[in-house]
């Protein structure tokens, strides 16, 4: 009596085990990880669109108060930008007057092409542009997304930020 309790615990469980595999199988060779590694690069990626939004946001109230460069609130904005690898970059008339990020050059002279495009890549960088205006003054943020450089070595690598979570 306890053989055949045996041989058949052993019968389900063999045919359990077969099933697992084949579900393991599946999710291995599907689109799961893509899918999850695009929604979570997707969702942290919108965050900090929204960040960068607001810092943009929060720019124009200042700008049309004309406070003073260097006012509490804008230094605040622009840390809260820097810590989210985010390149604050002030013009007025067109010309380039503060830059929030010296890692890489950016255009001293604002022409209409500069940022029309909502991803520009500038000099070692892939970033994601948006500008506001108030009056003659134009504040462009860049969010860098993937670095891109000519060379690759164990201290400067190409790839997307590690933030984003697809390294």
């Amino acid at each position: 009596m306890k053989d055949k309790g045996f041989k058949y615990s052993l019968v389900i469980i063999t045919a359990a085990m077969i099933l697992l595999s084949f579900a393991a199988e599946s999710v291995y060779f599907s689109d799961f990880e893509y899918w999850f590694r695009t929604r979570q690069f997707n969702r942290i990626l919108h965050e900090k669109e929204k960040i960068m939004e607001e810092c943009l946001n929060g720019m124009k109230p200042i700008l049309a108060r004309g406070e003073s460069h260097g006012s509490l609130s804008e230094n605040n904005l622009f840390s809260v930008a820097e810590q989210n690898r985010i390149t604050i970059l002030e013009y007025i008339g067109n010309k380039l007057i503060y830059w929030s990020d010296n890692d890489f050059e950016v255009p001293a002279v604002l022409n209409d092409k500069t940022f029309s495009k909502p991803l520009v890549f500038m000099q070692n960088g892939w970033f994601i542009a948006r500008t506001v205006q108030s009056g003659n003054e134009t504040i462009a943020g860049l969010l860098r997304l993937r670095n891109d450089y000519g060379f690759e070595n164990d201290i400067v690598k190409n790839g997307f930020l590690g933030e984003f979570g697809v390294e």
